[in-house]
């Protein structure tokens, strides 16, 4: 009898953002006769309905708790031995792809000898250096230094992020880059613009909206008709207020938290800003360009660069610096028609991020491994 390929997806702290809107769109477009779909995750990807047939879920309880220990360390010891017991029910055709908490997993995987494939779309050294908890930041940093090595294969989301690795992981041959299967369509409308500039992102130090507000307060003393939205919601949310009230901006400033359809305000928006230090990939400025709204980015690690082909699809400046943000946001404000033009030329090859096309070589990498 004809026994399915069993693949476990292993997620333990859910969280809104690019990765999980990768792991729905692999998960839609997955063919359920070619595999049995078991996932590990603190929360339910999709609707009962939507999910029917397409997976087996596995929640993660908090069965272990350690004082002092951030949450999403505790989640992933407890959603190691979810993994645990899992595999010892699945039968010997049976590959494990990691999209989080990496070194747990491939930790159940050595115990249980089953093989299995890791994502990793972080840049390991800068995720490090900018991380908010510096002990534990390096902990992790040591024990993926250790582990990466048994892993027996690597994804990574862009060209960028596979180069960094390469001082990471002995056998470079493990790393394979397929960009993510992001975009479901490309659009071939237009829409009527209004005087914002929009960020969208989570209001963590990574995505530096510090530098954002700065550099908006400089762009405001020569443009100040605009209004800069930002789409997202995290712990910085209050600071990042008091920031915009010091510089008296507030007014100017709108904080709209998190929200699930964003793209009825980016369409509006005359350019999008993206000021992270660093960044796995960079979805959001996939949609912008989509959208045909023009780009200013932070030449952060690792995507950014490939997805505005290293400047003539958008606007690149250093991370970390106010001036040259808001220097770029004149410019491609001034110019916009040179603007729309950079826009088209991105646009063109935004079919590189197609979920039609990279689902495919995502599900037969991860077969490959069976």
């Amino acid at each position: 009898m004809y026994k399915k390929k069993n693949l476990v997806i292993f997620f333990p702290s859910f969280e809104k953002g690019g990765v999980a809107n990768v792991l729905r769109n692999l998960i839609k477009s997955q063919d359920s006769e070619r595999f049995s779909i078991h996932i590990i995750s603190s929360r339910n990807l999709l609707s009962s309905i939507e999910r029917k047939k397409r997976f087996a879920f596995y929640p993660v309880n908090s069965k272990i708790n350690i004082p002092f220990f951030p949450p999403r360390f505790t989640s992933a010891l407890n959603a190691m031995f979810v993994l645990i017991t899992l595999l010892k029910k699945l039968n010997e055709k049976t590959v494990v792809h990691s999209m989080q908490s990496n070194v747990a997993a491939i930790i159940a995987c050595i115990f249980k000898g089953i093989n299995i494939v890791i994502r990793n779309s972080e840049n390991p050294i800068y995720s490090t250096i900018h991380t908010e908890n510096k002990f534990f930041g390096w902990l992790v940093f040591c024990l993926k230094l250790l582990f990466y090595n048994f892993a027996d294969g690597i994804i990574t989301n862009s060209e960028g992020s596979a180069k960094s690795l390469k001082y990471f992981v002995f056998n470079n041959k493990k790393i394979y880059y397929i960009y993510n299967p992001y975009l479901k369509k490309i659009n071939k409308k237009k829409f009527k613009k209004k005087n914002y500039i929009i960020n969208i992102a989570r209001l963590r130090k990574q995505k530096d909206q510090k530098t954002l507000l700065y550099a908006f307060k400089l762009f405001q003393e020569k443009k100040d008709k605009y209004k800069l939205l930002i789409l997202g919601h995290g712990n910085l949310k209050n600071d990042l207020k008091l920031i915009s009230k010091e510089l008296k901006i507030s007014n100017k400033v709108i904080f709209m938290g998190w929200i699930k359809n964003t793209l009825p305000y980016l369409k509006k928006a005359k350019i999008f800003v993206l000021s992270s230090v660093y960044e796995g990939f960079g979805n959001v400025l996939v949609d912008a360009i989509n959208y045909n709204v023009p780009c200013v980015s932070t030449e952060c690690p690792s995507g950014p660069n490939e997805i505005l082909l290293n400047g003539r699809g958008g606007y690149l400046v250093k991370p970390k610096s106010s001036k040259q943000l808001a220097s770029k946001m004149l410019y491609c404000i001034n110019n916009y028609k040179e603007s729309l033009i950079k826009n088209s030329k991105a646009k063109i090859k935004l079919n590189r991020f197609l979920v039609s096309k990279n689902t495919k070589k995502y599900f037969n990498y991860l077969e490959s491994f069976i």
